[in-house]
């Protein structure tokens, strides 16, 4: 898919990996930029991340560390880890990983006035860095303003705008 002048692939499985896929990776043609997006969003006030909700997300994701679960049979006690398994995921694609911009998209961040603090904090402890996107703030505006046009770059925003006019 095409989307935002980037070639894009969705879900793609982590190699080698026990059930784990990367939620969207993009390469923008005319820029050479690299992403890995992945997302959690949701309009419950609990489901909101805190900043150590944000470091175990990050962990899980981009490291490719286990999710805290009890259980003989866990990744978690057999101290498994992923980081280079995603690493593999990025080569076998072309991607070279000390390019690629990490970005997660969640509702928003509980701790804004902590957040700038614990994202320089965590590239300068794992050697790269993770920007945030809010659904709510940044791209629900966007895709409104989108929605509101006639769509002609975007295929599926145009048949959706044209079935909209139709139901009307």
């Amino acid at each position: 898919r095409y989307c935002k002048g980037c070639l894009t692939i969705t879900d793609l499985k982590i190699k080698s990996g026990n059930n784990r896929q990367a939620d969207l990776l993009a390469y923008n043609i005319a820029t050479k930029k690299q992403y890995h997006i992945e997302s959690s969003v949701t309009h419950c006030k609990n489901w909101w991340h805190s900043i150590e909700d944000l470091r175990e997300v990050f962990d899980k994701k981009f490291r490719g560390m286990p999710a805290t679960r009890e259980g003989k049979k866990t990744d978690y006690s057999k101290r498994k880890e992923y980081f280079d398994n995603i690493l593999q995921t990025y080569r076998s694609i072309g991607f070279v990983p000390s390019k690629i911009h990490r970005i997660f998209v969640t509702w928003v961040v509980t701790d804004e006035a902590g957040l700038k603090k614990f994202l320089a904090d965590y590239r300068k402890q794992h050697g790269f860095k993770v920007d945030i996107l809010s659904f709510r703030d940044q791209i629900l505006p966007e895709l409104r303003e989108a929605v509101s046009t006639s769509n002609y770059d975007d295929e599926v925003l145009e048949k959706q705008s044209h079935l909209k006019k139709e139901l009307i």
